[in-house]
């Protein structure tokens, strides 16, 4: 089974001094590098969908798979018809949906939903003490069945496949960083990028000199992104 994982960071971040893809969550990890980890770790492909501020997402995550969302100013479910669209063109048996600004979602409960899909079911979604959640876990035909949705709104769209709600003890699934506030309560410093990516830089041959070991990386900028 081939499950791939799309983290939705097309958005404008109205209410954040910073694209919400390129803010800083732990370990000095972006909150798409941050997904990008965990998703990998739980057995996922990862394709991040971009829309405002695409170039300054792909020049700090220069590594990672991306999709762009050409209409992203049409609303949310265009941006994860996009994805969704990408992520089948990969050949997923099962695809992820995951907003970008949800980034404490843990490995070991996205280990269980993929476990614990049934193969004749449209799919799961989390729900923690009774709230909806993220991410989607939808099966290839219901993520098929959401592209060619006429809904306007993901939630209409959503009425038109059957997601099985599945309890679990992980916060993650709800809690939303969308606020500088959140972000200061969480963290306790207002929003901040992530450090720019590493780059490994290599010196000519014709200098005599080999190129550096690893543990000689050197940071280059980055421009600041969503």
């Amino acid at each position: 089974m081939k499950a791939v994982a799309i983290i939705l960071a097309a958005g404008e971040a109205r209410w954040m001094a910073h694209p919400k893809a390129l803010i800083e969550h732990e370990g000095g990890k972006s909150f798409l590098q941050s997904l990008a980890s965990t998703f990998g770790k739980a057995g996922c492909t990862v394709l991040g969908v971009t829309g405002k501020d695409a170039e300054a997402v792909r020049e700090q995550h220069p590594s990672m798979a991306l999709v762009h969302s050409e209409h992203w100013k049409d609303g949310f479910l265009v941006s994860i018809k996009a994805g969704l669209s990408a992520a089948l063109e990969e050949g997923a048996d099962v695809v992820l949906v995951h907003p970008v600004d949800m980034p404490a979602v843990r490995a070991s409960t996205l280990k269980s939903l993929l476990k614990g899909r049934g193969e004749t079911e449209d799919g799961l979604r989390p729900e923690f003490e009774g709230a909806p959640g993220y991410p989607l876990v939808l099966s290839r035909a219901a993520a098929e069945q959401l592209v060619a949705s006429p809904a306007a709104q993901l939630e209409g769209a959503l009425a038109e496949v059957k997601l099985r709600r599945v309890p679990v003890k992980d916060p993650g699934v709800v809690v939303n960083i969308n606020t500088p506030d959140t972000y200061e309560r969480l963290f306790g410093t207002p929003p901040k990028l992530a450090p720019p990516p590493k780059r490994r830089v290599k010196r000519s041959s014709s200098s005599g000199m080999s190129s550096l070991p690893p543990s000689a990386d050197m940071e280059m900028s980055a421009s600041p992104e969503e």
